[in-house]
């Protein structure tokens, strides 16, 4: 995947300030994660089920959009089956499962670094047929289909 492309990923402002990591990414795969901290937390202490869904939103958004074309949420299921604790790092993967000239499916999967499933998510997308690498390049503006 191309540099540019990675970085532009890596400015989402809404991951930044939940200190998410773009970790790994590729055409249809993105792995994010992060550690969980005190101000985190659902008033059980354990991590906020937001954060969570944020965290499986972010590796969906990547792996959705890392073809070039504006792909946009549609649909997502997300299933929460273990507690995170303050500490614990998180690490999220998103792979594409089916992709259609229209819509495209995508599974995601967060585990604890000890491989434990923490939640799972299923997202679809609809594809738009504007190429937004292209018209980074050509104009530098964010958001601008």
């Amino acid at each position: 995947m191309d540099k540019e492309l990675k970085d532009f990923f890596r400015q989402d402002p809404f991951a930044n300030r939940l200190n998410i990591g773009l970790l790994e990414c590729d055409t249809g795969f993105a792995k994010t994660g992060l550690t969980i901290e005190d101000d985190m937390l659902n008033f059980h202490g354990y991590a906020h089920g937001g954060l969570l869904f944020s965290l499986a939103d972010y590796a969906f958004a990547i792996a959705s959009n890392s073809h070039g074309q504006v792909a946009v949420g549609l649909n997502v299921h997300m299933s929460y089956l273990a507690p995170a604790k303050v500490g614990d790092r998180l690490i999220c993967t998103a792979s594409e499962k089916k992709r259609t000239p229209k819509i495209a499916v995508y599974d995601i999967q967060i585990k604890l670094s000890t491989g434990e499933v923490v939640a799972t998510m299923e997202g679809m997308v609809y594809i738009k047929k504007t190429n937004f690498i292209s018209k980074l390049e050509v104009t530098g503006e964010r958001n601008s289909w």
